[in-house]
């Protein structure tokens, strides 16, 4: 153990007790917020995951395998590999709508969001959209599902969020962004307004949803290759990680301002915001950074913990376990691995 490590071990761990209460850094090291409960191997399935969906009333979780061009479906509880369905060229995110009982499915190379019952997962419809949709959100106040296509992977240097009915499968809708790559987005119910990941600009758009017009730019010293997204409605803070470096940052969304950044992994690929224990978990390819909300204003890193390269990952609150997917590698299998929330 490096000495300067070895002396930091020795004041959390004996000199002073009392900073276990008080110390962001010791209660760390005290607390580790997750634990790993159950790894499912995959040894079928090669390349990269994308992003996940859960379907509550039939306990099953869903995720887009996308290189392997299948969704793989799992018990939501155990983790147990149920089945995978084919019929995909490049999944990327996923939509369960209880309402319709369907899934809608972002398909990157087929260029179109395809829509499966979620009884059996045969085809309802395909609706066709620009070149490389790949992120998206699905609003379940609204009922819309935005979808970000276009851009480069159609040549072109700006993009298109599309807006769908998940009603009606049909097309409310277009908000151009200037920008070539959509990456997460956000909605402000009380505002009417859409935060979205401009990634190629290391910009935030904010939309007005009346006007479907991007009305300013936000931005911030360090941030780059800006991925995930979640909002703290309560509080009006948007929460951003950076890819490279792996960057952590915490916008004021009445104004814009940047509160505080922190260091994360790298190429952070998804975000979870448990609004009850006010944690943020980020999944990169370096394993999840959690850091904790003290106030709307103060936030601090509790922990780091490896997941082999999973960078994608879904939280579920109603049994306290996050999920992550990773890919295979030289050492490992592809696996789903659950780690358990701890109190």
């Amino acid at each position: 153990m490096p000495n300067k490590f070895k002396t930091t071990f020795q004041i959390c761990t004996f000199l002073f007790p009392a900073l276990l209460a008080t110390s962001p850094f010791c209660a760390a090291q005290a607390h580790q917020p997750l634990t790993l409960v159950t790894t499912t191997s995959l040894p079928e399935i090669s390349g990269d995951f994308d992003h996940f969906a859960v379907d509550l009333k039939r306990g099953r979780l869903i995720s887009a395998a996308e290189e392997h061009h299948t969704l793989e479906i799992f018990d939501l509880k155990t983790g147990k590999h149920l089945q995978s369905i084919a019929g995909f060229k490049a999944p990327h995110s996923i939509a369960y709508v209880p309402e319709k009982d369907e899934f809608f499915i972002t398909d990157g190379e087929d260029s179109s969001c395809i829509i499966l019952a979620g009884a059996d997962f045969h085809k309802v419809d395909r609706l066709p959209l620009a070149p490389g949709p790949d992120s998206a959100l699905y609003d379940p106040t609204s009922k819309r599902f935005y979808i970000g296509n276009g851009g480069r992977d159609a040549k072109q240097k700006t993009s298109t969020i599309t807006i769908i009915s998940v009603i009606t499968h049909k097309k409310l809708g277009e908000i151009p962004i200037d920008g070539d790559n959509i990456e997460a987005m956000a909605v402000d119910h009380a505002h009417n307004r859409m935060f979205v990941n401009i990634r190629d600009k290391k910009e935030i758009g904010v939309i007005n949803l009346a006007t479907n017009k991007t009305v300013t730019t936000w931005t911030a010293p360090g941030m780059n290759r800006n991925t995930p997204m979640r909002f703290d409605e309560v509080n009006q803070r948007i929460f951003v990680a950076g890819r490279t470096p792996g960057k952590f940052f915490v916008f004021n969304a009445q104004d814009g301002s940047l509160v505080t950044s922190l260091d994360s992994v790298d190429m952070a690929d998804d975000m979870t915001w448990d609004a009850a224990s006010h944690l943020i978990y980020v999944t990169g390819a370096k394993g999840i950074s959690t850091f904790k909300q003290q106030s709307k204003d103060s936030y601090v890193s509790w922990s780091l913990m490896s997941t082999i390269g999973g960078k994608t990952s879904l939280y579920v609150p109603q049994l306290k376990q996050l999920y992550v997917a990773h890919p295979k590698s030289d050492t490992d299998q592809a696996s789903l691995l659950i780690y358990r929330v701890n109190p």
